[in-house]
């Protein structure tokens, strides 16, 4: 037999097999059962401490509860490195502190200074906060050794730290290793009630020496219900309720449309401490550098990241299934007004509606609603609906999700009804494993051809079959080899006349070097209307996890749709100077031709507000660049020069001027 053939008809046995290693892996790990979780018992600090980065244990935080140690965040194993953490609050803030032995000092790696930014690099230190205690509302706070900040917000944040909030740290490197101190505001998060609460909490540590993230206590896949309990803790009546005005002009002159004018506003408010609304008018999108699709060969239709602040303000209460969302903001281009109201009603209640209005073209409605009944179960409802002149489609999703230890299991049920394609269907279940390394998922998906979520993201129509995966991550504690890794992907889908749909077998590897160095290898079997393909993979990178100081080379080479397929990836990251972080890629695609893309990007700090940045990308024939001067990030007024147009496929000569002032109207407080 074909080894090809041979390979993809065991695609077909793959089912059977997960479930047996599953069950196995169940059976291998029955005798380390959940943990009862840790308790951290609130206090109130009468004083506050100063916030320095020197974190005195003898005096300041002498009386306040500590706790110490960690395990491998992946894996559960013991830790490589360890720490201490203390945890107080009072009616205003949490305050949070922690000292982080270092067996190499010098290599501890500080990049960044600011105040929410990336630290993906950096020696990291994070206190993780749910305040509702159930188990799906994580707030992630980061410092790093020089007291940078990160505020990951659960429901997700837009850039714009008038709406984001901060948290204020200081941090130092010491003989021993690191230590910081941070105080983070009660008003920064959503809210249960004011009163006595139990709140969930974990901390991690991140160090690129070891390259391993590492928490306190281990809480992977469906293993939440391990998350350490913070006791007693009275939380505070809510701020102000304050009604905040983003309102923009910009001028310019373009050379194909002379002058330009526009203007808008953006507004946000709390309706209660846990229920946001945000609105635009006439929102700016033509100034906010989008992402760049890669030249990456696919099957089916493929999308772009999104960066534009009005979807990504709570975007992740908008969320349904990964493979075939009936909702997915890239589907929204311009609009005239556009409304969206998110966040929690209860403890355990999420809610997301969100509306958009092109006048005289079409408008686009949105709902999403998610129930965290208990600690494993959970049930979402869904809706998407599009009206415009000739066209209307209207999309729901419904999912219930149950867990257990390890395992996850859940069901899914999506339809939609088209004034061009009639109805469709889409059924998904199936389970998952998470645990000690080990991750592994297998389920059955029936879509029918006529399935068509047109605010949504489903490219993969008319088939049912079986897909699963499988990975495995192991540490090593001796050795030139820090990481090893493993996974397996398969999955055998047919038409529902029975004839093959898309058959796909996919083995990967990864090594990691305790020097940072990574090699990962991939070899791609796939059978896709009448075409047998296989593509091999291999990718090197150093250091991995470092996005200052990276470079990486990937390779594909095998045979697509009958034609020889190749494409070579160079990318590298690099900061020549303390101030100055400089990205560039190039990839060589050859498939049918030969086409080429490049895309260099700079930014320059001028300062904690200010910096100048700018893009040049070329793909074919094409070129496209533009630079820009921001000052932004102040909590007052905001300028933008910009030299180009970000989004133009090619360069187009014009300057625009924007000019953005914050405003706010003290409405009273929401609650008592």
């Amino acid at each position: 037999m074909n080894p090809h053939n041979r390979y993809l008809s065991n695609v077909r046995i793959f089912a059977v097999a997960f479930s047996f290693l599953f069950a196995s892996l169940s059976s291998a790990q029955g005798q380390n059962p959940p943990n009862t979780p840790s308790t951290v018992p609130g206090y109130v600090m009468a004083t506050p401490p100063t916030i320095d980065g020197v974190v005195d244990d003898a005096v300041e935080w002498k009386d306040v509860p500590s706790f110490e140690g960690l395990v491998d965040a992946e894996t559960g194993s013991p830790g490589l490195i360890t720490a201490k953490f203390w945890l107080a609050y009072d009616s205003k803030y949490i305050y949070f502190a922690g000292k982080f032995p270092d067996a190499d000092p010098s290599k501890i790696k500080a990049t960044e200074y600011r105040t929410n930014v990336s630290m993906n690099g950096n020696d990291v230190i994070a206190l993780i906060v749910d305040p509702f205690n159930n188990l799906s509302e994580f707030n992630v706070f980061q410092i790093n050794p020089r007291g940078a900040t990160n505020a990951r917000i659960a429901g997700g944040r837009a850039a714009k730290r008038e709406w984001v909030g901060e948290i204020y740290a200081k941090g130092r490197i010491t003989p021993e290793g690191w230590e910081a101190e941070a105080r983070i505001p009660w008003s920064i998060m959503r809210l249960p009630s004011a009163g006595v609460h139990d709140l969930r909490i974990n901390t991690y540590r991140y160090s690129p020496r070891i390259n391993r993230d590492h928490s306190w206590r281990y809480i992977e896949g469906s293993q939440a219900q391990n998350t350490p309990i913070w006791t007693n803790v009275t939380v505070p009546p809510g701020p102000p309720k304050v009604l905040r005005f983003l309102p923009y002009t910009y001028v310019g002159y373009d050379k194909k449309d002379k002058s330009i004018v526009n203007s808008g506003l953006d507004l946000k408010t709390q309706l209660t401490d846990s229920l946001d609304f945000v609105g635009t008018i006439n929102p700016d999108f033509r100034n906010i550098e989008n992402q760049v699709l890669s030249l990456d060969f696919s099957y089916f239709e493929r999308l772009a990241g999104e960066s534009r602040p009005f979807f990504l303000e709570g975007g992740n209460y908008f969320e349904t299934s990964d493979d075939a969302s009936i909702f997915t903001t890239q589907r929204i281009n311009a609009f005239d007004v556009g409304a969206k109201v998110y966040g929690k009603l209860g403890d355990r209640t999420d809610l997301a509606i969100l509306n958009t209005s092109d006048f005289g073209n079409r408008n686009a409605l949105v709902f999403n609603a998610h129930n965290q009944i208990s600690t494993h179960k959970s049930l979402r409802f869904a809706y998407s609906g599009l009206d415009g002149k000739d066209l209307r489609n209207d999309a729901f999703h419904t999912e219930f999700r149950n867990g257990a230890g390890p395992w996850d299991w859940f069901y899914q049920f999506a339809g939609t009804t088209d004034s061009e394609t009639k109805t469709g269907q889409r059924h998904n279940t199936g389970f998952s494993y998470n645990n000690a390394g080990v991750n592994g998922d297998i389920q059955f998906s029936s879509v029918t051809d006529k399935f068509n979520p047109r605010l949504g993201f489903a490219p993969q129509t008319g088939f049912q079959g079986v897909s699963g995966s499988l990975d495995m991550t192991h540490p090593l504690k001796r050795g030139p080899l820090l990481e090893e890794g493993y996974s397996l992907f398969a999955r055998n889908w047919d038409t529902f006349g029975g004839k093959t749909y898309l058959h796909e077998l996919d083995v990967f590897t990864s090594s990691t070097w305790r020097n940072g160095m990574d090699f990962d290898a991939g070899y791609l079997l796939t059978e896709f209307d009448g075409n047998k393909d296989h593509v091999v993979f291999l990718s090197l990178e150093r250091p991995r996890g470092d996005s200052y100081r990276h470079w990486q080379v990937d390779y594909q080479f095998g045979k697509v749709s009958n034609q020889d397929y190749k494409q070579t990836t160079l990318s590298l990251n690099y900061r020549p100077l303390p101030m100055l972080q400089m990205v560039g890629s190039y990839q060589i695609f050859e498939f049918g031709g030969r086409e080429t893309q490049t895309i260099l990007s700079a930014n320059y700090d001028l300062g904690n507000d200010r910096s100048l940045s700018g893009r040049a990308v070329q793909q074919g024939g094409d070129w496209n660049a533009y630079v820009a001067y921001r000052r932004s990030g102040n909590a007052g007024m905001e300028y933008f020069l910009i030299l180009g147009d970000p989004n133009a496929q090619k360069f187009r000569s014009s300057l625009i001027l924007k000019v953005t002032y914050p405003l706010q109207i003290l409405m009273g407080r929401h609650r008592a």
